[in-house]
């Protein structure tokens, strides 16, 4: 399939499915496979015949949106912000609840997708804030929508190109190798809800 054709159907489809073209610029080429792969599986002709194909298969579009689902998260992706939240942010923040005797600290991961997010602020809790502070606590919550990649950070188990951000000791101390994959290790996952 040609890319003018598929950014043509997705112009076309996104809206039918609660999402914006503008946020799928970068990530087309992956949805575009996806979606030509299930043409060619369906044995459909072109890129038309799917769209005639969803006008009168309507279970269909659950599989067209499950296609759209791209997530595109590491563990320590932007670093400039957790490096800010490890320095300035969260200390701050610590040294507050300290001074006013509630020693909880909570942050909410929505959209959390497969759990880098949440679990790198748990690692940053772990290995930065537990020892300056170690009667502070951070509750860590993750929330997401979709049931897939919500059922990937609860099992929490990585490529190694998600980890590869991290500092190397953080690496090494908090995943167990599973073959080609990184199992997070329970100490670490336990800050996370």
């Amino acid at each position: 399939m040609k890319d003018n054709s598929c950014v043509t159907f997705l112009q076309w489809a996104l809206p039918q499915l609660n999402m914006r073209w503008k946020g799928f610029r970068k990530v087309r080429r992956q949805v575009c496979k996806r979606i030509d792969r299930r043409i060619d599986e369906l044995g459909l002709a072109d890129i038309e015949s799917y769209k005639r194909f969803l006008g009168h298969h309507k279970e269909e579009w659950q599989i067209l949106d499950h296609f759209c689902r791209i997530t595109i998260s590491r563990f320590y992706r932007d670093r400039l912000v957790y490096d800010l939240l490890s320095t300035e942010v969260l200390p701050t923040f610590a040294e507050e609840a300290m001074e006013r005797n509630d020693p909880v600290l909570r942050a909410w991961s929505a959209g959390c997708a497969s759990g880098e997010e949440p679990y790198t602020l748990a690692m940053i809790q772990h290995y930065l804030l537990q020892p300056k502070f170690p009667e502070c606590q951070l509750e860590i919550i993750g929330s997401d929508i979709d049931p897939v990649v919500f059922k990937r950070a609860r099992k929490a188990v990585y490529p190694r190109t998600s980890i590869r951000e991290l500092p190397a000791a953080w690496q090494q101390d908090a995943f167990v190798r599973q073959k080609e994959n990184y199992r997070l290790k329970e100490s670490i996952k336990d800050y996370v809800r």
